[in-house]
């Protein structure tokens, strides 16, 4: 099962390096961030990086949450954050989970989704993530790349943004 581990913003992969160094393997299966590829209009066409999907939120999988929270208290760093909030540990459920997996690569980045349009400049068409959530849009901005999807995740429903690219994009390295 996943569980998700709330840090400070732009801490994400520092944290899952720590965790890593200093949790051993066999209290946790996979510990990662996501994140999700946007795009830069340049020039030349359109540059690609990387933004994380969740910001200040670091995904575990488990399947004993008690030890791993144990060990997970014994990281310095760690120690200070979950003992002043009991709430910095949540699992996913088991919907939330499959979302994230049918978004994300197996590097845990979610791709930039090709997508078609229709004269109005509505999505009509989509691949990847963008094409499993085609009908959950609830904003699309199609010159900055990116629609907006409604989905629930940690019992609130929040705004997931989704990278797009028509066929026509150049992209640069």
């Amino acid at each position: 099962m996943w569980y998700v581990i709330q840090t400070q913003t732009g801490e994400e992969e520092k944290l899952v390096g720590l965790i890593e160094k200093m949790i051993p393997k066999e209290h946790y299966e996979e510990c990662f961030c996501m994140n999700r590829e946007c795009v830069r209009k340049t020039e030349s066409g359109y540059e690609i990086f990387l933004r994380p999907m969740f910001p200040s939120y670091v995904f575990v999988e488990t399947k004993d949450p008690k030890s791993l929270y144990f060990e997970l208290k014994r990281v310095p760093k760690l120690a200070k954050l979950l003992s002043d909030q009991e709430d910095m540990f949540f699992s996913v459920t088991g919907e939330e989970e499959r979302f994230l997996r049918n978004v994300q690569d197996a590097e845990h980045v979610v791709k930039r989704s090709l997508v078609e349009v229709d004269e109005e400049g509505m999505i009509v068409k989509a691949d990847g993530a963008v094409g499993v959530y085609l009908r959950h849009i609830v904003r699309q901005r199609l010159r900055k790349r990116y629609v907006c999807v409604e989905q629930e995740f940690l019992g609130e429903k929040r705004k997931i943004y989704l990278g797009i690219k028509l066929r026509e994009d150049r992209e640069v390295r």
